[in-house]
């Protein structure tokens, strides 16, 4: 059955009145540079004017009840109306005018599509340095040696995916560990995959990222949640 739009964003959103309207801008231009038929889905957790900002500017908003992205993603499935869908975050640190190489990549029968911003370039002060030098890399690696996986920025939150492929592999998680999650069915369920380099940039001024929002022990957080999710998929696969 054909889909009413050539594309999807979906997006979670926690207070991003900041940057929600150069972000849903960014979009449009994204679509426009493929002369494609577009949708914009926020799924919102904000209590801000995020929602309605999202709302005026042409977006489809999904006020979900819980906090987390994972959740978010869940919520938002029954809403996407085409077979491609692109997911990310809303404060501009990913670069949505440029999604052609995710379009093409799902165009050419990939079905996961995940960006890498250690290959791409990231701007100065993007990624705290303990990320850069230490949790990312290694997580990453844990992951890949566990699953025999090849994908060098587990948590990079900017991928493209089919819309089949998202329901097939049925998230569970609500929070950080979606992103782990999702490459590690992707991989057991035997789907055609490959990581592409992007752009990374810092948070524009003004907005408190959302580490910092959390507090410090934010990153050990995540990483202890990823390392969690790593035993909880694949301990038959450490034994084997």
């Amino acid at each position: 059955m054909s889909k009413k739009y050539d594309i999807t964003i979906l997006v979670p959103t926690m207070n991003e009145e900041i940057t929600i309207e150069k972000f849903i801008i960014s979009c449009k231009a994204g679509f426009k540079n493929l002369n494609l038929n577009g949708q914009i889905i926020i799924s919102d957790t904000s209590v801000d004017n995020t929602p309605t900002i999202a709302e005026k500017m042409g977006a489809t908003v999904i006020k979900i009840d819980k906090k987390g992205i994972g959740r978010a993603y869940i919520d938002a499935i029954p809403f996407i109306k085409s077979d491609y869908v692109i997911l990310g975050d809303a404060d501009l640190t990913y670069d949505f005018s440029n999604i052609s190489t995710f379009y093409l990549k799902l165009k050419e029968g990939y079905e996961f599509v995940v960006g890498n911003r250690f290959k791409g370039n990231m701007e100065k002060g993007a990624m705290p340095k303990s990320h850069q030098y230490f949790g990312s890399p290694i997580t990453s690696f844990f992951l890949n040696l566990v699953f025999n996986t090849k994908v060098k920025d587990i948590h990079c939150g900017m991928r493209g995916i089919t819309l089949n492929a998202l329901k097939k592999i049925n998230l569970v998680s609500e929070s950080w560990q979606y992103a782990s999650e999702m490459i590690i069915k992707a991989k057991q369920l035997g789907m055609k995959t490959t990581e592409i380099p992007i752009n990374f940039y810092k948070d524009v001024d003004g907005r408190e990222s959302n580490l910092k929002r959390i507090g410090f022990w934010a990153p050990w957080y995540a990483g202890w949640i990823t390392i969690k999710t790593i035993f909880t998929w694949g301990i038959s696969s450490l034994f084997i």
